[in-house]
């Protein structure tokens, strides 16, 4: 079963001509009784002029205008699907060549409405001059611009006077008056795969906080001399890392969402000439190491919570992965090789392929645009050690890695598509 979330607006506007207001009142009650009710998707927002177009599965676009009153107006958004019952009924009187044009609205009562979703109430009154972009004399059909430049259908009362209908035309400068009650409902996520599914592309890069790829440590040539390595951290060796992600999402509920980052990739540059400690020669030896690039790729799994479904959505997290280290080789630079380390024998690697586990909360933002949407995402993020060093064990610098598990605040930013 779907979750649907459901918020009423009540708009109720009436329009007065500046014939008697009771005879308008009158019509406007015979409006108010003759009630359409169409479902379809939001396909245009304007929050300036306030207005929505909706299109119904079978039939011409719906615009309608949203008045101050409606609370959270700016949490609508395109793709929403909204069930809508208005009375579109209107009545015009044509208007006197040089007699100045009106807008004039009555204030209205408002009350919010219960619920997470945008709503409101209103009750108004309100003349306005316009004119007529077309007429459909067979189905009494009157289209016209409002005020705010926002395109309108609408439908004559039946009422109308037919002296006014046969001389009506295209062009003609004329008062309106309308009543519009309408009722939107504003649902969560359909039960499809529409609107849930999404597939996302996320770069960015990995800022490493904390771990040394190589720790502090005392040992000794083959030959018996002794060897300090520095604490070395992986700002000191590469700096920020590049980050990619390739994944996916489904929303399980209007407001969370199951995550697969089904590609992980990181990988930093070459670090040329690092300095990581000394042998104690006479005067010492400095170790400086050109190392080949760190880089690694995996998987992850996780989950988001959405605060609100608006333009600007923010989002936090968590993510779970599994991740393969590549090897990482250093060629030691200017070191004599009677007092080189034994693992320049062993191809020069200083860290082997392994697996890490990597973990944290994320926290993000959302800018929709349709089904397309830009992302921001930041997380702090735990990313277990490199293996052990074991062409070190003569030197008695096996464990040189012990400090490698690291903390990262990776800063991403990307597009994902809404299916």
């Amino acid at each position: 079963m779907h979750q649907r979330i459901r918020l009423t607006w009540l708009v109720l506007g009436s329009l007065t001509l500046l014939a008697p207001l009771a005879s308008a009142q009158t019509q406007t009650r015979e409006g108010t009784r003759k009630e359409i009710t169409v479902r379809g998707k939001v396909t245009a927002v304007d929050y300036t002029a306030r207005t929505v177009t909706i299109s119904p599965a079978n039939g011409n676009p719906l615009t309608l205008d949203v008045p101050e009153s409606a609370t959270r107006f700016n949490e609508v958004k395109v793709g929403d699907i909204v069930t809508v019952s208005y009375s579109d009924r209107v009545i015009i009187r044509p208007k006197p060549e040089g007699e100045p044009a009106v807008d004039r609205t009555i204030p209205p009562t408002t009350m919010p409405a219960a619920g997470d979703l945008p709503g409101g109430s209103r009750a108004s009154q309100r003349v306005v001059t316009v004119t007529l972009t077309g007429w459909d004399p067979v189905n009494r059909v009157v289209f016209f611009n409002g005020p705010n430049g926002a395109s309108y259908t609408r439908r004559l009362l039946d009422e109308t006077d037919p002296s006014i209908l046969s001389g009506l035309k295209v062009g003609d400068r004329v008062d309106v008056t309308w009543t519009v009650a309408t009722r939107v409902s504003v649902e969560g996520e359909t039960d499809t795969l529409r609107h849930r599914l999404t597939f996302s592309l996320l770069w960015g890069w990995d800022n490493s906080i904390s771990g040394n790829m190589i720790k502090p440590s005392m040992g000794q040539t083959t030959t018996g001399i002794g060897i300090n390595l520095n604490g070395t951290s992986y700002d000191d060796v590469y700096g920020l890392m590049g980050l990619f992600k390739l994944g996916v999402g489904y929303r399980t509920t209007p407001r969370a969402e199951a995550v697969l980052n089904f590609f992980v990739y990181s990988k930093s540059g070459a670090a040329k000439a690092v300095p990581i400690g000394i042998v104690n020669t006479v005067p010492p030896t400095n170790l400086t190491v050109d190392f080949t690039p760190y880089s690694y790729w995996g998987i992850e799994a996780g989950q988001r919570w959405f605060f609100a479904r608006v333009r600007f959505t923010p989002y936090v997290g968590y993510l779970v992965g599994a991740n393969r280290y590549g090897d990482i080789r250093g060629v030691f630079v200017g070191v004599p090789p009677s007092v080189t380390p034994g693992l320049a024998a062993q191809d020069g690697k200083f860290f082997e392929k392994s697996w890490a586990l990597s973990v944290g909360p994320t926290a993000g933002l959302l800018f929709g645009v349709g089904p397309v949407e830009v992302m921001a995402e930041t997380q702090l993020r735990f990313m277990g050690g490199l293996s052990d060093v074991d062409w070190l064990v003569e030197e008695g610098l096996r464990d040189i890695n012990t400090e490698s598990a690291r903390w990262s605040i990776p800063i991403l930013f990307g597009v994902r598509y809404r299916f």
